[in-house]
Order: structure tokens, then C-alpha cells, then sequence
């Protein structure tokens, strides 16, 4: 054994440095590669699946908080208009000895009040009221067998009960239906003389299936996932792949559900069946199952592209191991250790450090390169911390123009006085616009969203200052569709129509008008607000344009934080452009970037609900 060490360490001594290398290293990297590629493919697969169901969980949980809220928001809209139609028959006075001009009249009243209240609830897609004579009215043109109908007034009518609403189910149907194309989920509710208990009829809400099927996309683009809700009998009712709806499951779906059911002692249930990883959660409220398959051949793709990266890395490590033994050899260690050194500190969080260049070779360019990056790794993160602090001024602007208390305190005020003037409809036009603004404007979601999202935004602004202001102004709205996926960062507009209504109309004296619009101009959206106000003089326009924050401060700090935050996130090329006259108005342009049409713009919030 003796005899072996020292033939084996002879032979070694008597190689030169770059064989001594390859010998000892050549083996190493070989096992090392081997070890670290099984390893690893079996970590990252697992990591890979584990992150995945957790993602899906997480998606999943998202997809039931939107259909509930689309249940609830569907069963307080039956509440609201159960009242509204007991009012109608109390306004009304129907009896059965009326004529039929009287009837005729009522039934206008009636589909008139049935459409009013579907265009106010956005989640419900129709509305037909049957009443105890068999009557039909509807927000739509129903076209259905009246035969049909009334059964579907008659089915459960025993159990039905004031206060109490029946969902009955996903079903594809010719009548009670707005749309014979899509499937229909529908609410059923008895409405009732409140202070006799007799019946007036029965009130059915629809709801379309695509309403429900728009949250189903995956967000996740490295790992496409479908998602399904069965019903009890395991049939696809909602689904966004339309060639599956209201089809039994496929067997080996069937199956795993079964397995699933098992094993399901929690509210969430994740198998692997036939190459897919199948995810199921319950949704108690209608008995249905919310289901994702995942491919795992298409969510381990990555990895094994990963083996064959790997595999093709250790080859040319062989290779490159052969020449670089030759390198070694010569005496390049000592500098490189210098340059080490100093890198090690620079990792370590000394961004000061200077590495000693003494020579015009090879190493010598490496250290005037490492010593120009990490210059420029110092003014670049001192640019970061400048740009870092603007930021966050801009956001605290933002955040002080979303929650005005005195814009909340007067909106109060008016639906206050809306309600004592007894302007019911106006009351609640102006609550709901007043939620739905602060819904968005104090989302924590992404600052950027879509053009479509602020006009809303906006127009829920407008719609409560114009209940404020009715003599003051009116506006119009004209977007393009094909622009209204254009991102923007949030609450851009909302600062600039203010200021057209309190420092341009208000001061005129007489009714004006707001405009917004949007166009096309030199490949950027321009998105225009524009008034028939008091004006402006030069010398404000070129404050305003002259991106600082000049001495009018708290007037203008809205139009400033909409200039930089633009800036900001799209370049110093977009921004704001001012045009005003005194006595003839303001106009006001914002340059965005334009998005390829059909395109999904990166980073953007594109839903509030």
C-alpha cells in the first residue's frame, strides 16, 4: 500500500502543472456535473410542482372571492328590486277590474323599472318579473314559450318564501334567457305584498356564463392552467374553453374527482392523475367544485431543458478545462488574487474599493473594467436613491388627491340632501359612483392601469360633481376601443378635470362643458381633457410646463405629480402639454406610450373587482 502512495505521488510530482490540473480537477467536474444535474432536476421539479399548487391555491382562492362576489352583488340587486317593485304596485294601484290602457301602462312601468335596475347592477344580465296572472315582463325581448316560463314559476313554489332567493343552476335554454347562445345561472325570488303576504309573482335574475367564465384565465403565462366548476353531477359549467361547457367531465377528470372526494378533508384537494396535476376547492355556496389540471409535462419542461443546458455546460467544461490548464501554468495567479480580493469587498458592501491595476495585459483591462463598473454601480445607486425619493413625494401626492376628506364630506352632504328631497335614484346613482371611485382610487393594487379603468374612474368623479355642480358644467366622454388598453398611471385624469372645474368653469359664471377624448399622434395615445372655461394666462402655462414646482405649490401639486409620474414610468418623452386662452378655455394632452393592438400591456392592473 506504501509502495502505491509513493508511485502515485512520484508519478504526480513529475507531471506539469497544466496535467497536474486535469487530473485532478478533469474527475471532479464530471462527478460534480452528474451529482449537481440529478440533484437538482429532482429539487427543481419538486420545488417547481410545490410552487405551482400553492400558486393555484392562491389563483383559486381569487376565482371564488370574484364568484362570490358576483353571487352576493346578484342577491342584493334581487333585495333592492323586490322593493322597488312592491313600491310600483303600491304607486300603481293595480287591480284586476282595471283596463287593459291601465294595464298597458303598468307593464310599460314595469319593464321600464326592470331595465333601469339591470343597467344599474352591472352583474346582472337580465331581469323577467311573472306575475300571479302569468304576465311576463322583462328587461330584454324575451321570446321564450310562455308554457316554459310559468312552469319555471311553478317549480319549487311550495318552498319558496319572502326574503329567501333559490339560484337554480346552470342550464343552456331557449327562454329566460337574453342571449340563447351563452349559458344562464338564474336567481329565482317570490316577491310579496309586504303588508298582506300575498304574492305579486316571481322575479328572476340572470346571470351569463361568460360573466363568470372572464375570471378563469390564469395570470401564470410559464405554466397554463385550466380551470373548470362542476356541479354536483360532475358536469362543466363554467369554463373558459366553450367547446367543454355543460358536458360531463371526461373520465379520467371523472376519476381523479372521485379519488379527490377521498382524500378531501380540507377545503382544497391537489392529486396527480395521468401526467397532470389536478387542484380541486369547494364552493359550498353553490355546491360546485372549482378544478385546475396542469400539464406536468409542460410544468417540468423548463427543468428537463435545464439537464440537456446542464449536459452540454459539463461537455464544454472538458473541453475548456484542457485550455485553461495552459493558462494556469503562467504566472497570472497573483494578480487575480488582487482582483479577488477587492471583488469579495464589493460583494461585501464596500463599493469603495479601487483594485491595483499595474499592467497594459489581459488582467490589467479586467481591473480598470471592474474598477469603471463599480463607479458606475456607485452613481447609479445614488440616481436609484434620488429617483426613490421623487417617487415616493409623488406617491404621497397621489395618495393625498385620492382621499380629499372634503370631496367625501360633500359628496355625503349631497346624497344626504338627494335623499331628504326624496331623489331616491339619484341617491343611490351617486353612492354607488362615490364607491366605486374610492374602490379604485385606494386599491393597493399596480399604480398602472388602463386607460378603460381611469375613464371610469373619472366618469364615477364627474357623474358626483355634476350632482353638485348641475349648473356649473356637463361633460362628454369619446374613447376609442381600440385604446382603452392603453396602461396610465392611476388617477392621472381625475386631478386635471378638477382643476377645470373649480379654476376654469366655476369662475366663468355660466354652464360649460368638459371633453375627453383620445387619439393617435406620432405612435403615442394622446388622451385630451379640454373646457370651455376662464382660461389661463402665458405666464401660468409656462409654470406648468416647466416640470418644477413652482410658487402656486398646493393649487398645482395634482397636475405636477400626473407630469413626473409620467415621466417617470415611461420616459421624459411623455407627459402633460398645456394649451390655454384666457376667456376661451384650457386644453390638456397626455402622451402615452401606444400599446400593438390585441396586446396585453406588462405590469397593469386590468381588473378592480
Amino acid at each position: 500500500m506504501l509502495n502505491l502512495f509513493s508511485f502515485v505521488q512520484k508519478w504526480f510530482g513529475q507531471l506539469h502543472f497544466k496535467s497536474k490540473v486535469i487530473v485532478l480537477f478533469l474527475p471532479l467536474i464530471i462527478l460534480s456535473l452528474l451529482i449537481l444535474g440529478i440533484w437538482s432536476s429532482q429539487i427543481f421539479s419538486r420545488s417547481l410542482i410545490e410552487r405551482t399548487t400553492s400558486n393555484v391555491a392562491d389563483e383559486s382562492q381569487l376565482i371564488l372571492s370574484r364568484t362570490d362576489y358576483i353571487f352576493s352583488s346578484v342577491e342584493t340587486a334581487s333585495n333592492i328590486m323586490v322593493t322597488n317593485i312592491n313600491r310600483l304596485y303600491e304607486s300603481s294601484s293595480l287591480s284586476s277590474q282595471d283596463s287593459s290602457v291601465a294595464r298597458i301602462r303598468f307593464g310599460n312601468l314595469m319593464q321600464s323599472r326592470l331595465s333601469i335596475d339591470v343597467s344599474i347592477f352591472r352583474e346582472v344580465d337580465g331581469a323577467v318579473f311573472v306575475d300571479t296572472e302569468g304576465t311576463i315582463y322583462s328587461s330584454y325581448d324575451e321570446k321564450g314559450d310562455k308554457h316554459r316560463i310559468w312552469n319555471k314559476v311553478l317549480l319549487n313554489k311550495d318552498t319558496d318564501s319572502y326574503g329567501t332567493a333559490s339560484w337554480m343552476g346552470m342550464e343552456q335554454r331557449d327562454y329566460l334567457t337574453p342571449d340563447q347562445n351563452s349559458p344562464i345561472l338564474t336567481l329565482r325570488k317570490t316577491v310579496i305584498n309586504i303588508d298582506t303576504g300575498e304574492p305579486y309573482g316571481t322575479l328572476f335574475l340572470m346571470v351569463k356564463e361568460k360573466r363568470l367564465s372572464a375570471y378563469l384565465h390564469s395570470g401564470d403565462s410559464s405554466a397554463p392552467k385550466a380551470y373548470y366548476f362542476l356541479d354536483h353531477d360532475n358536469q362543466i359549467v363554467v369554463a373558459a374553453d366553450r367547446d367543454t361547457l355543460m358536458r360531463p367531465a371526461d373520465a379520467g377528470l371523472a376519476e381523479a374527482m372521485q379519488q379527490c372526494r377521498l382524500e378531501l378533508s380540507q377545503s382544497t384537494c391537489s392529486i396527480k392523475d395521468n401526467g397532470n396535476l389536478i387542484t380541486v376547492m369547494n364552493y359550498d355556496r353553490m355546491g360546485w367544485k372549482l378544478v385546475n389540471v396542469v400539464s406536468l409535462s409542460l410544468l417540468t419542461a423548463d427543468v428537463r431543458q435545464n439537464v440537456r443546458l446542464m449536459i452540454w455546460i459539463g461537455l464544454f467544461c472538458l473541453v475548456f478545462s484542457l485550455f485553461g490548464a495552459s493558462f494556469l501554468s503562467r504566472m497570472v495567479v497573483s494578480p487575480l488574487e488582487q482582483l479577488a480580493r477587492a471583488m469579495r469587498k464589493v460583494v461585501n458592501g464596500d463599493i469603495h474599493t479601487v483594485a491595483p491595476v499595474r499592467t497594459k495585459d489581459e488582467i490589467g483591462m479586467i481591473g480598470e473594467a471592474f474598477n469603471f463598473m463599480v463607479g458606475r454601480v456607485r452613481e447609479l445607486l445614488d440616481a436609484v436613491r434620488q429617483e426613490q425619493n421623487h417617487k415616493r413625494e409623488y406617491e404621497l401626492a397621489l395618495m393625498s388627491a385620492q382621499i380629499k376628506p372634503h370631496f367625501l364630506y360633500n359628496t355625503l352632504d349631497t346624497i344626504y340632501a338627494l335623499n331628504e328631497l326624496e331623489r331616491y335614484d339619484e341617491a343611490k346613482d351617486t353612492t354607488k359612483a362615490l364607491a366605486d371611485f374610492y374602490r379604485m382610487a385606494l386599491n393597493k393594487g399596480r399604480e398602472l392601469v388602463i386607460l378603460e379603468q381611469e375613464v371610469r374612474i373619472t366618469d364615477d368623479y364627474l357623474s358626483i360633481l355634476q350632482v353638485r355642480y348641475p349648473d356649473v358644467f356637463r361633460y362628454e366622454i369619446d374613447i376609442p376601443p381600440e385604446l382603452t388598453g392603453t396602461p396610465i398611471p392611476k388617477l392621472s385624469l381625475q386631478p386635471i378635470v378638477e382643476n377645470a372645474i373649480y379654476h376654469g368653469l366655476k369662475e366663468k359664471g355660466v354652464k360649460g362643458i368638459i371633453r375627453i377624448s383620445a387619439f393617435t399622434q406620432d405612435y403615442k395615445v394622446i388622451v385630451r381633457v379640454e373646457d370651455n372655461g376662464v382660461g389661463m394666462n402665458e405666464e401660468k402655462v409656462k409654470a406648468i410646463m416647466s416640470r418644477h414646482l413652482h410658487e402656486e405649490g398646493a393649487r398645482s401639486i395634482g397636475t405636477y405629480s400626473v407630469q413626473r409620474r409620467l415621466s417617470l414610468y415611461f420616459g421624459e418623452e411623455y407627459g402633460l402639454t398645456v394649451y390655454s386662452a384666457v376667456g376661451e378655455g384650457t386644453r390638456v394632452d397626455l402622451s402615452l406610450p401606444m400599446q400593438n393592438i390585441g396586446s396585453e400591456p406588462e405590469d397593469v392592473s386590468s381588473n378592480d373587482c
